[in-house]
């Protein structure tokens, strides 16, 4: 019983020291180490496109709502793109392709330092945009878009149309707007405005 005794004395004793003790402030930081991971994980996770991991873990996990959402600072972003397009007509029952007349400025890396067309890109847009928000208004009173050709926006719209790309004195062009939304580019774009041809 003597030597047993002497044997499992041994053993724990040596195991004490093969066993390096626990700091309580390294648990800690290792805890809060993979809770900030796992947290960030998580957030990456349930930003984009809706899946089955992330409506899990967003209505399944997060009981107290800690994963942040992309539109934090803006509940309603803005996620439509608007495409200005135009054809011409030759002749009778003879059109152009369907051109797009870009209204949003492509950034490059000299943009901040030379870029003359931003602000004619930026009055475009707006107005593109006040034109489509005085639509259901024109539809709601009138029945009708007739009267939507006298408004501001529309001949300033019909102004910058006529003037691109112009490829001779007489010509009829029509233009459309349409809409496309999604970040992800997976929405096919939709007809806003279909306008009457004009001689340009």
């Amino acid at each position: 019983m003597g030597r047993a005794q002497k044997v499992l004395s041994f053993l724990l004793t040596h195991s004490k020291i093969m066993m390096p003790k626990l700091n309580p402030t390294v648990i800690y930081e290792f805890v809060v180490t993979v809770f900030l991971a796992c947290w960030f994980l998580a957030t990456i996770l349930c930003q984009f496109k809706e899946t089955k991991v992330s409506w899990f873990i967003r209505y399944k996990i997060d009981f107290f709502s800690l994963i942040p959402l992309w539109t934090f600072f803006a509940p309603h972003p803005g996620k439509r793109d608007y495409h200005l397009l135009f054809r011409d007509k030759i002749t009778d029952g003879n059109y152009s392709e369907w051109q797009e007349m870009e209204i949003t400025e492509e950034r490059t890396i000299w943009s901040w330092l030379w870029n003359p067309e931003k602000r004619d890109k930026k009055i475009l847009s707006d107005v593109v945009q006040s034109l489509v928000s005085s639509i259901p208004s024109y539809r709601e009173k009138t029945g009708s878009l007739n009267l939507l050709m006298f408004s501001t926006p529309y001949i300033i719209v019909l102004h910058a149309i006529s003037q691109y790309k112009k490829q001779s004195q007489n010509c009829f062009r029509q233009f459309m707007l349409a809409e496309s939304s999604g970040y992800q580019k997976e929405t096919t774009p939709s007809l806003i405005l279909l306008s009457v041809f004009h001689q340009i």
